[in-house]
């Protein structure tokens, strides 16, 4: 009797489960890396280490290791969809970035706040101690209409420089996929935005998409608010897409140099961004690459958006020290990036992928010089950080497809540094711990997809 109501039961669990057609899905990466200038691994960061260059108070020491997510973040995730009406659909998304060599949830912001940075590695990350970090959206589409989201979900900035970045947001191979920043139209924080609403459709060969997040903070609509606008065609083998950008009152964390648990700072700003990219297919190579430029100005309203501890995800910014909101009060900062490369297929099954990525920091002191010594770069002070430098990388992987599922890589990537950005990414150097300008990553790996 109790096996055959368990039958029962079971039945009608996969019963309901295919009317609803909800499946599971995900994808498990990681590897073996190393790294010339890296700091301690970190459980929860998105890439176990730091595989491009990257904060740290050591100097950058060298480093083998596991390391996850090497090509692509390792997701875990539910979704599921019903036809209502016609060729209209309702679905959800359920989705969480995980780091399979550890089992942990990927969490950039938890090594901020353990006091462990002068021996491991953290950083600002839009996966901040959510369930569902990645996405977490319901949608309703229409074949004719496009489709309609809300909740959390990827900018669309990000899903641009996901789709024309030739090592498709590698975090071991990828400038622009290792720094969120970029796909976040200034922080990282912004790349997944939350209470948002987001538009996706296509009219012929044109494509159109819009986005706009909800600041949420009583006595202002505008205040922590976000919007985006993106506009693309395909004709024949050639793509294009551009977008625009725009958030207020955005904030970035990075860790202290003290040490302390819970000490993690903040810095608020405005951000604009404007992106524009390209993709064209011969037979066997695509080349693809694209162009962002950045602008960081003083909040609109940073008394209204800050008046308190201010949720990042699982985490609070606020009471750990007031956020900083007048880092470009004085001067704007820009910052430009260049990134194209292509994809080869030597075989049906093997790939060979290069990519070279630059992006150009302005100088944001806000006086004449502001003691930014030749080269753009005077000591290890905070200030130094704000002169003008550059970020650069190149990458180079093969990529052999085991079967539809699975495939192993094995690559290489180099990132150098000069000026305020070398400053910036070594807050603390001193004479024992010297700035760290440059780092090469290797890595080999293997990712399945189910």
């Amino acid at each position: 009797m109790k096996k055959s109501l368990l039958a029962v039961v079971a039945l009608s669990a996969v019963a309901g489960v295919a009317q609803a057609d909800v499946s599971l899905y995900g994808i498990i990466d990681m590897g073996i890396a190393n790294l010339t200038s890296g700091a301690s691994s970190n459980p929860s960061m998105p890439a176990g280490v730091p595989t491009q260059l990257y904060v740290t108070n050591n100097g950058g020491k060298a480093v083998t290791t596991i390391a996850p997510n090497g090509m692509s973040q390792s997701v875990l995730g539910f979704k599921g969809s019903e036809d209502v009406s016609g060729d209209l659909k309702v679905g959800f998304i359920l989705e969480a970035g995980i780091n399979a060599n550890s089992g942990t949830i990927t969490d950039g912001i938890s090594g901020l706040t353990q006091g462990n940075f002068k021996t491991s590695t953290g950083g600002d990350s839009s996966r901040a101690g959510q369930l569902f970090n990645q996405r977490s959206l319901l949608y309703v589409s229409s074949k004719d209409m496009g489709t309609i989201s809300f909740g959390r979900q990827y900018s669309t900035s990000l899903d641009q420089i996901v789709k024309y970045d030739p090592m498709g947001g590698s975090y071991a191979f990828s400038l622009v996929g290792f720094y969120g920043s970029y796909g976040g139209g200034g922080w990282t924080e912004d790349a997944r935005l939350d209470n948002s609403i987001k538009y996706e459709g296509k009219f012929g060969a044109v494509r159109v998409g819009a986005m706009y997040q909800f600041g949420g903070i009583a006595g202002s609509n505008s205040a922590n608010s976000a919007g985006q606008f993106a506009l693309g065609t395909d004709v024949g083998n050639f793509s294009t897409d551009a977008f625009v950008s725009f958030k207020k009152d955005g904030l970035g964390t990075f860790p202290s140099t003290t040490g302390a648990p819970n000490n993690m700072l903040g810095v608020v700003s405005d951000n604009k961004a404007e992106g524009l990219n390209a993709k064209y297919k011969f037979s066997r190579l695509t080349l693809s690459g694209g162009a962002e430029h950045i602008v960081y100005s003083a909040p609109s309203d940073p008394t209204m958006a800050f008046s308190g501890a201010l949720p990042i995800g699982a985490y609070q910014v606020g009471q750990y020290g007031a956020p900083n909101t007048s880092a470009y009060a004085a001067v704007n900062k820009t910052v430009n990036l260049v990134f194209f490369g292509g994809k080869y297929e030597v075989t049906s099954n093997l790939d060979l992928i290069a990519s070279a990525y630059n992006a150009r920091n302005s100088n944001y002191t806000g006086s004449a010089g502001g003691g930014c010594a030749s080269g753009g770069i005077s000591g290890a002070s905070f200030n130094a950080g704000r002169c003008a430098g550059f970020l650069q990388s190149y990458g180079l992987v093969l990529d052999y497809h085991l079967s539809k599922r699975t495939d192993i890589y094995a690559g290489i990537s180099d990132q150098n540094s000069t000026g305020g950005v070398t400053t910036f990414y070594n807050i603390g150097a001193n004479a024992t711990n010297n700035a760290a300008d440059q780092n090469t990553t290797t890595m080999v790996g293997i990712r399945h997809r189910f």
